[in-house]
């Protein structure tokens, strides 16, 4: 089992990897994944890493059960699908950068628990300002106790340039609010055509968006419909 030391660790030596865009450089891991499953850096070499759920940069400050290091998990056929898009977006000079991909069930539960404390509100200015009681968060759609993570095949993303400065979408990953949905009120002229860019490739590559989220799409032929996985992201 991994000690919360060399988890640590291997978060901080990741977060310097990936802020100079890296990915080819990670640790490899030592943990064999379920079949059908693969690594996304394995896949997309150039592929940026933020997963937020590892560490406590996230909408609950502290990491997400579930997640034993900072990596990217897809199904195969996903993953796939998603290194087309990357193909075409780095010939417009953009690279992919990942916040989230298979989500174990673990982390769903975790998510739901916080929702139901009332008093733990610390992230709130950064992903939840709108929102007074943090119910609400999970009623409108934005925590799904069914998560399409948890079956693999979707995704949380956004594009940056080749020095890995991230293309302005009107609002920071996973905030929750009217703001974050497709077609939002208020955009910029460069945050619409940046979502908009992001979302037409995206399904010109066979993944599907969510309404409520700009970064949040999921592979439309997926392999797994029904199952829920909870293997940890390790």
């Amino acid at each position: 089992m991994m000690t919360p030391f060399k988890r640590v660790m291997i978060c901080m030596l990741f977060t310097v990897m990936a802020a100079a865009g890296c990915a080819e450089s990670l640790p490899a891991p030592a943990y064999q994944l379920p079949d059908g499953f693969c690594y996304v850096h394995d896949v997309i070499e150039d592929v940026v890493l933020d997963i937020r759920y590892a560490g406590e940069h996230n909408f609950v400050g502290k990491p997400i059960d579930g997640y034993l290091t900072p990596y990217a998990v897809m199904t195969v056929e996903a993953a796939d699908a998603l290194k087309n898009a990357a193909d075409t977006f780095r010939e417009m000079g953009y690279r992919l950068k990942i916040f989230d991909a298979y989500r174990p069930q673990s982390a769903v539960k975790h998510f739901v628990r916080w929702s139901q404390d009332a008093d733990d509100m610390k992230m709130q200015a950064e992903f939840y300002p709108e929102y007074k009681t943090k119910s609400r968060i999970v009623d409108e759609g934005y925590i799904a106790r069914n998560s399409s993570h948890m079956r693999g095949s979707a995704v949380d993303l956004t594009l940056v340039d080749m020095d890995g400065n991230e293309l302005d979408m009107g609002t920071c990953f996973d905030y929750f609010g009217k703001r974050s949905w497709h077609g939002a009120k208020g955009l910029t002229q460069e945050q619409e055509e940046n979502r908009e860019l992001l979302k037409k490739v995206m399904e010109a590559n066979g993944f599907r968006p969510f309404e409520q989220e700009w970064w949040h799409y999921r592979l439309k032929n997926e392999p797994f419909k029904t199952e829920k996985f909870d293997f940890p992201v390790q």
